[in-house]
């Protein structure tokens, strides 16, 4: 069987989304994909290629500052992923991150809750997907006649006290309401947790939005974080067609040598929720309900974790979010639905299971009256687009 080396970063986060990306394609061409994690030595590199024999190898960077030399691979098809651009030879094969789009959906979405005060966060250490991140949002706020403060603190990875320390001087500075882009969620925890050693309410004051989705570190901030995720899975099946391109025109391939994936969608936590800020209850019921609405919660069940009478909790709900509780619960399912046919193969009778719907043509009745248009035109939509 044909192996291709799949050279994994150190970095986990969404390793699984962008290895499944590359399996997807390497299933219909035959290939059996051996991970190796890390970057490795030469001397490493060198007795992994004598053992395994690929046909081809993809390395996988992550976002770090990490990188491998393309003449220690000779003259192997390669693909490097997740690799700053600049740092590799001219006609290298190379599959990035649209960072700068990725900023421009974050702009898009902090400017949709009505604030005029705009701040960016960047990674701390020199990163060109953070500077594209930066460059993104930037450009996108003052487009629409706003200012965008920039934090513009960097320090040794070995002081993060004095980072954190800088952090809270600069939060304490912004006007507010202020709508702030953290570089990634990892940054993004920083600033919540400055923001909360220096009594400044979120989303009250300050919405703060992340990239990656990374829900170890989303769903454990407090409040809960609003992240830009990335399709890192169109990210594995591009890198996967680059291989593959190359395979089979050697070098006669006269295509692009760069592409890049975009942004898949918001997903949206209590971190920009300033919206309903005012009113905890609301803002506790719309955190029960992302969590719980795929696992099959009631509108009752939810409105009794209101202080007071269910029709009053209803007025409260719809007041602060244009929505009823069941309409909310469904609009979660929605989304959720969407994603699972956009991301993967399961047969769309059983959905409705992943949903929290007992009932698969209730579920389809409900995509349609959404959405305008059934389940199976949206994934045949999502699959021509890919």
């Amino acid at each position: 069987m044909n192996v291709v080396l799949y050279f994994q970063s150190s970095a986990k986060i969404n390793a699984a989304e962008k290895l499944a990306g590359v399996q997807e394609v390497a299933d219909k061409l035959g290939w059996l994909v051996q991970p190796v994690d890390g970057i490795p030595s030469a001397k490493q590199l060198r007795m992994l290629l004598d053992f395994w024999e690929p046909i081809g190898v993809i390395v996988e960077c992550g976002g770090t500052a990490a990188t491998v030399e393309a003449a220690a691979f000779g003259s192997l098809p390669m693909v490097f992923f997740d690799h700053d651009p600049s740092c590799l030879p001219k006609k290298a094969f190379c599959v990035t991150h649209d960072s700068a789009a990725t900023g421009r959906m974050a702009a898009r979405e902090l400017m949709m809750g009505g604030i005029t005060e705009f701040a960016f966060v960047p990674y701390p250490e020199r990163r060109f997907w953070s500077d594209e991140r930066e460059r993104g949002f930037s450009t996108a706020v003052r487009l629409n006649g706003y200012s965008c403060k920039v934090f513009g603190e960097r320090y040794s990875s070995a002081d993060p006290t004095h980072h954190q320390r800088k952090l809270r001087e600069f939060l304490t500075g912004l006007k507010k309401p202020c709508a702030l882009f953290a570089a990634n969620d990892k940054i993004a925890k920083d600033v919540l947790t400055a923001a909360a050693l220096i009594g400044i309410p979120v989303p009250e004051a300050l919405s703060v939005i992340g990239v990656d989705n990374a829900e170890e570190i989303c769903e454990r901030t407090n409040p809960s974080l609003t992240s830009v995720k990335p399709d890192f899975t169109e990210g594995g099946r591009l890198a996967a067609l680059f291989l593959d391109a190359q395979l089979k025109n050697g070098a006669g391939y006269a295509g692009p040598h760069r592409r890049t994936f975009g942004p898949l969608h918001v997903v949206h936590r209590a971190s920009t929720r300033r919206v309903v800020a005012h009113d905890r209850p609301v803002l506790e019921a719309l955190e029960l309900i992302r969590h719980e609405a795929c696992r099959g919660i009631s509108a009752a069940e939810v409105l009794k974790r209101f202080p007071c009478a269910r029709r009053q909790a209803e007025i409260r709900f719809r007041r602060a979010t244009g929505r009823s509780v069941l309409e909310e619960i469904i609009a979660v399912r929605i989304e959720r639905a969407k994603q699972l046919l956009e991301n993967s193969s399961m047969p769309i009778k059983n959905i409705a299971d992943f949903c929290g719907c007992a009932n698969p043509n209730s579920l389809r009745k409900q995509f349609r009256k959404l959405v305008d248009c059934s389940m199976s035109a949206w994934r045949n939509r999502a699959r021509q687009k890919a």
